[in-house]
């Protein structure tokens, strides 16, 4: 079948470095590709001890997937992970499979056991392959192939493991046919519509910060292009892009700005305020801009949906405050109105997300940096000279488009509700930023 060898030297290039992960637990793992050092800090990769557990293992990342909603449509509607897969034991030892059967239509992945040789297959290397097959109308190792797999792993919260695989194709010399932008912004979709998805706290893994440092490794790949391009190559420019934050008259705008001033801070991307709070004006690469978009649409949505359920449990009541009473002619003391609980969970939520997302762009700058040779600083000098760009880009469009004075904001609302503020600033925390489970 076409593609079919590559995909088996590139997959098994994929598993070496999975291997090597397993032997160091917590060192990163070095790859050169080209003439570009990457790292990688690939999520847990699981391991089985048979065929029964690798069954198990099979029926809870397809129900994950479908709680994910997340459909792998066969062309005639019918989503192929709802589709049953049960496993069982091959008789040879050199080859995992995948079978599909019509009536009644199930899938079957045959493993070999160990007792007779079959310790490489039982791994979830293998088996999210024979998976793949299952999610996929083709029957061979295609682009269609290669895209479900990689889409399997992005959706499964693995996206380092997505990345080493994307690698490894591209070493082989595969055609994945999804550019590297556009892979990207996928992968950070993917991550955020997990978080929005997820119904309780345990399952609320946001994953942003690997989000982040996904965006900021781009960022950084695209610099050093830019940087190393000659005036006859295409090379990308600065814009500008407005975005609606609200209509008129809708309270919270000015804490939505707040959300979108940290996420841009964290992604090069310079800010103008409408008077209003209704809109924003984003400068900088189109790049950055559509990474700072993508953020701001989940994480905004995450911050509501917080603060809503700070609202319903009631715990806003703790904080007071005085009022006169007239017709007592008395101070009397009354929970906060759940607008100003409201505002103040906002301030600090976006603020402590902010920093998190910060800090994850700061890590991923310096663990790239620090990878290369002694004697190259091209990373470090194409980042500031993205930086010098994008600031003299604003700075001109300023003068064009009339930007003038400082956004105040809003009065901070965190002294008036304390507790709003400090449960806002759990809540961030609670993101668990980078620190996804894997999936056993």
């Amino acid at each position: 079948m076409p593609d079919t060898q590559e995909v088996y030297a590139a997959e098994d290039l994929f598993r070496g470095w999975l291997d090597e992960a397993h032997r160091s637990p917590g060192d990163p793992v070095r790859v050169r590709v080209g003439g570009e050092l990457r790292e990688f800090a690939p999520e847990t990769e699981v391991r089985f001890t048979d065929p029964d557990h690798v069954e198990a293992f099979v029926d809870k990342v397809l129900a994950h997937v479908v709680a994910s909603q997340s459909v792998y449509d066969d062309g005639t509607g019918l989503d192929l992970a709802t589709v049953p897969v049960s496993v069982r034991a091959r008789r040879g030892h050199r080859l995992a499979h995948y079978e599909r059967h019509e009536l009644p239509l199930r899938g079957v992945i045959a493993i070999p056991p160990r007792e007779i040789g079959g310790s490489w297959s039982l791994r979830a290397a293998v088996v999210l392959h024979e998976i793949a097959h299952h999610l996929c109308s083709d029957d061979g190792h295609g682009r269609e192939f290669r895209t479900t797999f990689l889409r399997l792993l992005e959706d499964l919260g693995m996206p380092v493991l997505a990345d080493m695989l994307h690698t490894a194709y591209r070493v082989s010399g595969l055609d994945t046919g999804v550019d590297d932008e556009d892979r990207t912004l996928l992968r950070i979709g993917r991550l955020l519509r997990q978080a929005e998805r997820s119904s309780n706290e345990a399952e609320r893994d946001a994953f942003f910060a690997k989000a982040q440092a996904l965006a900021t490794r781009h960022q950084i790949a695209l610099a050093v292009a830019r940087a190393t391009a000659t005036d006859e190559e295409r090379r990308e420019d600065p814009t500008w892009e407005t975005v609606l934050i609200g209509e008129s008259g809708k309270r919270s705008l000015a804490r939505y700005v707040r959300l979108v001033l940290e996420i841009a801070r964290a992604n090069d991307v310079r800010v103008a305020i409408y008077t209003t709070n209704t809109r924003v004006t984003l400068y900088g690469f189109p790049s950055d801009i559509s990474i700072v978009k993508a953020l701001y649409a989940s994480l905004v949505t995450q911050m509501v949906t917080d603060a809503d359920a700070h609202l319903r449990s009631g715990a806003h009541r703790a904080d007071t405050r005085l009022v006169w009473n007239a017709r007592r002619r008395r101070w009397e003391e009354r929970p906060v109105h759940g607008s100003t609980a409201r505002a103040a969970f906002y301030e600090a939520w976006a603020d402590h997300v902010g920093e998190r997302l910060f800090a994850a762009r700061r890590e991923t700058q310096a663990a790239v940096i620090e990878a290369e040779s002694p004697s190259s600083s091209s990373t470090e000098l194409a980042l500031r000279a993205k930086e010098v760009e994008v600031v003299d880009y604003f700075a001109q469009m300023q003068a064009e488009h009339g930007v003038r004075g400082t956004w105040k904001g809003a009065a901070s609302a965190g002294h008036a509700a304390p507790g709003s503020h400090h449960a806002g600033v759990r809540a961030a925390a609670r993101a668990r930023l980078g620190t996804e489970r894997a999936l056993e």
